[in-house]
C-alpha cells in the first residue's frame, strides 16, 4: 500500500479560495430494502494543513488529493449544497478533481455511488437494465438531498449540516449523471420534481433516452456543458433538443471545442497513473485509457485547464442563479466568452 501512496494527482485544478476537506459516509434507504449509497462529500475547511486525504481507485491502488484534507472541520458560515451525479461505470469520487475545485470556491459538494451502475458494477457484470437504473437514479437523489437538507443527525456531521444553506440547492451531473439531475429537478417516473432544486448542471449530458415534456418540465435555471468532440453523447442528439426546450430561466449553454466526452471527469488522470499502478487488472487498465481518448489536449488546453473551464462555468452560473454573487459571475461569463475554443448562449 505504501507505493500506491505515492502516486498523487497533482496540483489542485486553480488556487483554492479556501482550504478543503473531505469526508465519507453510507445513507441506507429503509424504503429501497436497504439500498446502500457509499456517499463523499467535500466542504470549505476551517484550517488549511496536510496530509491530504487519498482516494482508492481500486483495492490496493491510492493516490493523495490534489488538494482536500481527510475528515477536517468544515468552515463557519453558509454555502450552497450542490449534488453530484456520476455517469455510467462511474464512481462517487471520479469527479473529485471538479468537486474539490467547487469545494474551494465556497460550496458543499455531494456525490454518492449509484449501485448498479457503478464501474464495479460494469466490471463484474452487476450493472442493472436502464429502466432500473433510471428509477434508482432520481430516487438517490431524493435521498441525498433529503439526508443533506434534514436536521444534523448520525448520517451527516453536524459541521457540514451546518455549512449547508437551504435556500441554495444545485444538482449537477456527467452524461447519464445529467439525467439524473435533469429528471430529479422535473419529477420523472413516478417521482414527483424535488421542491429544493433551484439549479441544475448537466456535464457532457445524456438527453437523448428523455421525452419532450420530461425536458419542458425543467423549470429552474439550467446550464449545459458540451464537448462538441463528444462520440458517446454527440451534441446533435443531446444537448441541440434540451437548449431548444428548456424552459428555465436563465439557460446557458457551454460548447467547448474539440473537447470529449470525459471532459469533466477524472479518467484523464486515471489514464496518466495507471501505468504506475502495481498490479493493476489488465481489464480495468484497458477500459481507463480507452476512455481517456481525446482528453489529453483538447486544441491548446490540457485536460486540467478543460476542466477548469468546467469549474469557471459552474461557478458562474451559480453565482448568477443562487444570487452569490450577480457582478462577479456575469463578469466571469464574460471572460469565458472571450476565450478561444469556447462558445457560451446564454438566453
Amino acid at each position: 500500500m505504501g507505493e500506491a501512496l505515492e502516486l498523487t494527482a497533482g496540483a489542485p485544478l486553480e488556487a483554492q479560495r479556501y482550504p478543503v476537506g473531505r469526508r465519507s459516509t453510507l445513507v441506507v434507504d429503509p424504503q429501497r430494502s436497504g439500498r446502500m449509497l457509499g456517499v463523499e462529500m467535500w466542504y470549505p475547511a476551517a484550517e488549511s494543513g496536510e496530509p491530504y486525504t487519498a482516494y482508492e481507485l481500486f483495492p490496493g491502488a491510492s493516490f493523495q488529493s490534489a488538494g482536500a484534507q481527510h475528515e477536517v472541520v468544515a468552515r463557519s458560515g453558509q454555502y450552497p449544497l450542490i449534488v453530484f451525479s456520476h455517469g455510467r461505470t462511474g464512481m462517487r469520487f471520479a469527479y473529485a478533481m471538479i468537486c474539490e475545485a467547487l469545494a474551494a470556491r465556497g460550496a458543499v459538494v455531494v456525490s454518492s455511488d449509484h449501485p448498479g451502475d457503478s464501474l464495479f458494477d460494469w466490471l463484474l457484470g452487476t450493472n442493472t437494465d436502464d429502466r432500473t437504473n433510471e428509477v434508482n437514479r432520481v430516487a438517490d437523489a431524493h435521498l441525498i438531498l433529503d439526508t443533506f437538507l434534514a436536521l444534523p443527525g448520525d448520517l451527516v456531521p453536524i459541521d457540514v449540516a451546518n455549512a449547508i444553506d437551504h435556500t441554495k440547492v444545485a444538482l449537477a451531473g456527467h452524461s447519464y449523471g445529467a439525467f439524473t439531475a435533469f429528471a430529479t429537478a422535473a419529477g420523472s417516473r413516478g417521482v414527483a420534481a424535488h421542491p429544493k432544486v433551484q439549479a441544475v448542471v448537466g456535464m457532457q449530458p445524456y438527453t437523448s433516452i428523455m421525452s419532450d415534456g420530461l425536458l419542458s418540465g425543467i423549470d429552474v435555471p439550467t446550464l449545459l456543458i458540451i464537448s462538441m468532440d463528444d462520440t458517446s453523447t454527440p451534441p446533435d442528439s443531446n444537448a441541440d433538443r434540451p437548449w431548444a426546450l428548456l424552459p428555465g430561466k436563465p439557460v446557458w449553454r457551454l460548447d467547448i471545442a474539440g473537447a470529449a466526452h470525459q471532459a469533466c471527469s477524472d479518467v484523464p488522470l486515471y489514464a496518466e497513473l495507471a501505468g504506475r499502478i502495481p498490479g493493476l487488472p489488465a481489464i480495468a487498465r484497458d477500459y481507463l485509457q480507452s476512455s481517456a481518448i481525446g482528453t489529453a489536449v483538447v486544441g491548446d488546453r490540457s485536460w486540467r485547464q478543460v476542466m477548469q473551464v468546467h469549474v469557471e462555468a459552474v461557478w458562474a452560473f451559480l453565482q448568477v442563479v443562487l444570487d452569490l454573487d450577480v457582478d462577479e459571475g456575469r463578469a466571469a461569463a464574460e471572460r469565458l466568452e472571450q476565450l478561444p475554443g469556447l462558445v457560451l448562449r446564454c438566453r
